[in-house]
């Protein structure tokens, strides 16, 4: 039951019906990036599928350092909960888990500088959109 195997083939059929085999690969791939944290491996195309209806911000291209970068687009609530939350290796930039309160977030360096996907914790993504 913990595999839910049965669910996963019901998703996949209806993902078929509803669209085509290549709409499944396609949700397949996104899917496994995100709860891997590899988002490295995905296009321009797949961020804008597959992660439209996620927490977003826009940001400027602008290089910042991680924290005052990290409270500018309300991904941490202060500066102090931002350099506790990089100290312990909770913040991924693009799949890169950053554990340097010194280091420098530079928008423009991948997916086209249009796009920087942060991570805090586990579960928490927020796609920045780089203005």
């Amino acid at each position: 039951p913990e595999k839910r195997e049965a669910q996963k083939r019901l998703a996949e059929e209806v993902t078929k019906f509803v669209h085509d085999e290549k709409s499944l690969k396609e949700a397949q791939k996104i899917t496994q990036a995100l709860f891997s944290g590899d988002v490295k491996k995905l296009t321009v195309h797949e961020i804008e599928q597959g992660l439209e209806n996620m927490p977003s911000c826009e940001t400027t291209k602008d290089t910042k350092n991680i924290v005052d970068w990290s409270v500018d687009i309300q991904c941490e609530p202060s500066k102090r909960q931002a350099r506790e939350d990089v100290k312990n290796g909770a913040i991924s930039i693009n799949g890169e888990r950053i554990n340097d309160i010194n280091f420098l977030v530079n928008p423009t360096l991948e997916f086209d500088g249009k796009y920087v996907i942060v991570r805090r914790g586990k579960k928490n993504y927020f796609l920045v959109k780089v203005i």
